[in-house]
């Protein structure tokens, strides 16, 4: 007979089969209600987050590829949620589905048949997080959402998503909850332009849904949040505290809200300090190569095909670059801070579209490059350029290497243009030139960035503006004079395609001393103060460009050439001209034939010195206008005060404000709990607030101890045991309190608090009476006679 009896039942375990363990792993991954409740949440924060992408990315791709990252970060942190894997292999789950899912469901530019991602859809993929965020920052944005910038918001996404989503599965911390999508938010601010993409979807919707969580998650489990226990709504006391807290936030942020940083000046975002790994001052200013494409220069471009373009109008503008600041020596590119030294920072890489730019119906350029024609880095545009694509063997070599100026359109390819290339331009093409300029403007005022002294064109101003007294009636009669009283040159005669003579050779030597080439101070000065006037596009425009910003309107120099009938461009047909800029900020075209003249100086001409006439000194200047009296401050309308009076009133009139309010609202809030609830709510309430009080009064009492425990750690002097152990009498007695005794004993807890707080020091008295720390306590205890507590404690048993 053994001495061991079976086993009972339920002590052994069934052996679990490999499907039943399957099944069981696979049931925990099963969501529930409050899992629902995070994971909506986590798509609407994280998708007002990602918003901030939207003037970064052009195309609804990226909103593909930032909802396929969603649903796979959904995955992610659910799996980590519930299983609880460590960081290493997570992260690999992450990587291995961002590679796998990524390019079939959002990567797809290179997808083979669809579905079977290909090498460069792994380049892409690892690229767009690793790299691709740099290259986002310099070039024009909004980029166009293709290839490894796809990878920017499918990684953002799934990443933001899978960190809030675990986060909210694994911690009951408020702060916790709310980091992920804040970081989420300023990474995308980060990559975003100076342009907000969505003030209210950021600000206050993004808020409003993180608060609603915070909310919602408290009402699924009372025991963390501030629901009372057992019940469906808050405690007054929160709501109250709660209106306190949005008042006071509301008062701070009207009055700081317009003196924080960037209100009143640009966004700092990343790309504002990126500097582009381009500059353009290495490359020489095309102005000053325009006599290679003159008839008299040895370079023999005067008559050769140098492009061929098809889709723009005869007459029409075409530009190689435009030059917007002069430096003494040369008109350059000015850059973002309107200095030549920062040019190079103007210029940002763009690629088939500028989202930016984008029109309802663009019109597209062909330009083919011939054997033997142009070759350089200015690439040949015309109108508001909004994108650019090679084709053939130039995709490869200049594909992702053009750069833009947004401000003039001038477009580089720093590995240059060769015979044969041919590219298409998406462009909103600018009205044909016009060859004469009209009898009234609304021209703009100001002047571009000239850095270089440009005081030398004031004799001519004075001598050639005539009677008129507006800037434009002024800039119209010098471009007229101009062309009627100047000569044109290129400094030497054509020497055809013989050898020139030793008398031809020494004729060109002297005139290149007499006309030289270039647009510095010197051959500028040379030129206006010399009679005849003589020179080229290059002087005639520089010249023009200069006067223009002295009249006090914004002009720059254009170097390219106007559409031909037959669509060819040849070295004859490239010039230089400028641009005004009107009053709605657009650019009127100043084209050579109304300034430039078309007769040649006679050969041999020695030009003279020119003396300016006799002119009436300009009148003095106006006095000085008395200082404007000192502007009175309306102290009723605290945002018109002083900076150093708001800061005062926020740092230390605001909180001192706060704290004589203090006493009233403790009052408030203790009238208001010892009056609602049962009568087991209202003794712990009672009890407790007297232990806050006591320990404000620097009284240490013990941790989780007994209402008698508290009561003998406050002294004989305080006597407050008989009612502590009247509190236990009522809260646990066999038959429920009666409101009068609860109503009886809350006197007698009165006459306890008084007696407390006359044994403490003056001082004390007084900081504990402004201690705020008591109306952030919620501690109640929950008596056996508590109805509403009941369900819980049932539960518990």
């Amino acid at each position: 007979m053994s001495l061991v009896g079976a086993p009972r039942p339920g002590m052994i375990k069934p052996e679990l089969t490999g499907r039943d363990k399957v099944r069981a792993t696979l049931g925990r991954m099963r969501p529930g209600t409050g899992h629902w409740v995070d994971i909506v949440f986590t798509v609407a924060v994280v998708a007002c987050a990602l918003v901030g992408l939207r003037t970064a990315l052009f195309g609804w791709e990226a909103w593909r590829a930032a909802a396929v990252g969603i649903v796979l970060g959904l995955v992610v942190g659910h799996v980590q949620g519930t299983y609880r894997w460590p960081l290493v292999a997570i992260t690999a789950l992450g990587a291995v589905l961002h590679l796998l899912l990524g390019g079939p469901l959002a990567v797809r530019d290179d997808v083979r048949w669809g579905f079977l991602p290909v090498g460069q859809t792994f380049k892409d993929l690892v690229a767009g997080p690793v790299t691709g965020w740099m290259d986002l920052l310099t070039l024009v944005p909004p980029v166009d959402a293709r290839g490894r910038f796809l990878a920017i918001p499918l990684f953002l996404a799934l990443v933001g998503t899978a960190v809030t989503y675990a986060t909210a599965r694994v911690t009951r911390s408020r702060l916790r909850l709310v980091l992920p999508p804040f970081a989420l938010l300023a990474v995308t601010i980060a990559l975003g332009t100076q342009e907000p993409a969505a003030r209210w979807v950021q600000g206050l919707l993004l808020g409003t849904l993180l608060i609603a969580w915070l909310v919602v998650r408290d009402h699924l489990d009372p025991g963390v949040g501030i629901a009372r226990p057992g019940t469906r709504r808050p405690a007054p006391s929160r709501v109250l505290s709660g209106l306190l807290l949005l008042g006071v936030a509301t008062l701070v942020g009207g009055l700081l809200g317009p003196h924080l940083p960037g209100v009143e000046s640009d966004r700092r975002v990343a790309r504002t300090g990126v500097v582009p790994g381009h500059d353009t001052n290495v490359l020489a200013s095309p102005l000053g190569r325009y006599r290679e494409f003159t008839e008299s220069s040895p370079s023999g471009l005067y008559d050769k095909e140098l492009m061929r373009v098809d889709g723009v109008p005869p007459t029409t503008p075409m530009r190689l670059a435009t030059l917007d600041t002069w430096d003494g020596s040369t008109w350059g590119i000015a850059g973002r801070g309107d200095s030549r030294a920062d040019a190079g920072r103007s210029f940002q890489q763009f690629g088939r579209r500028v989202g930016v730019l984008e029109s309802s119906d663009p019109s597209r350029v062909t330009v083919t490059i011939p054997e033997g024609g142009y070759s350089g880095s200015w690439v040949l545009t015309t109108g508001r350029v909004e994108g650019i694509e090679f084709t053939g063997d130039a995709r490869e070599r200049l594909d992702e290497s053009v750069w833009l100026n947004l401000s003039t359109n001038t477009v580089l390819a720093p590995p240059e243009l060769r015979p044969g290339d041919v590219y298409e331009l998406r462009t909103e093409l600018p009205p044909p030139g016009e060859g004469a300029l009209p009898e009234q403007l609304p021209v703009a005022r100001g002047s571009m960035p000239i850095p270089g002294d440009t005081s030398f064109v004031d004799g001519r101003i004075n001598a050639w503006k005539g009677e008129a007294r507006d800037p434009w009636g002024q800039f119209r009669a010098i471009a007229t004079t101009m062309r009627e009283q100047g000569t044109y040159t290129d400094g030497s005669p054509s020497t055809g395609r013989r050898s020139p003579t030793e008398a031809e050779r020494s004729a060109a030597a002297t005139d290149v001393q007499r006309f030289p080439a270039g647009h510095g101070l010197g051959v500028l000065d040379r030129f206006l103060n010399s009679q005849p006037l003589a020179g080229n596009d290059e002087q005639y425009a520089s010249t023009l460009g200069l006067i223009g910003n002295r009249l006090g309107i914004p002009t720059r120099v254009v170097v390219g050439a106007t559409a031909t009938d037959d669509g060819i461009v040849r070295g004859r047909d490239i010039h230089a001209w400028v641009e005004v800029q009107q009053a709605d900020g657009s650019w009127f075209q100043v084209l050579p034939q109304t300034f430039v003249p078309t007769g040649g100086t006679p050969a041999g001409t020695e030009p003279q010195p020119w003396t300016p006439t006799e002119t009436e000194p300009p009148p003095p200047p106006p006095a000085e206008p008395p200082p404007p009296p000192a502007e009175v401050v309306d102290w009723s309308a605290p945002s018109t005060w002083p900076l150093w009076a708001q800061l005062l009133a926020v740092f230390g009139a605001l909180p001192l404000l706060l704290l004589a309010l203090t006493p009233f609202v403790t009052m408030l809030r203790r009238a208001l709990r010892l009056r609602g609830g049962t009568p087991d709510r209202r003794v712990g309430r009672a009890w407790n607030d007297l232990v806050e009080e006591a320990r404000a009064l620097g009284l240490v009492l013990p941790a989780g101890g007994t209402r008698l425990e508290q009561a003998v750690a406050l002294g004989p002097a305080v006597d407050a045991v008989p009612a502590a152990m009247r509190a236990d009498a009522i809260v646990f007695g066999e038959a429920p309190p009666h409101p009068a005794a609860v109503a009886d004993w809350q006197r007698e807890l009165r006459q306890v608090r008084r007696r407390l707080r006359r044994r403490a020091p003056v001082g004390r008295r007084l900081r504990a009476t402004f201690d705020p720390r008591p109306l952030f306590s919620h501690q109640e205890d929950i008596g056996l006679h508590d109805s509403t507590t009941a369900p819980a404690r049932k539960a518990l048993r």
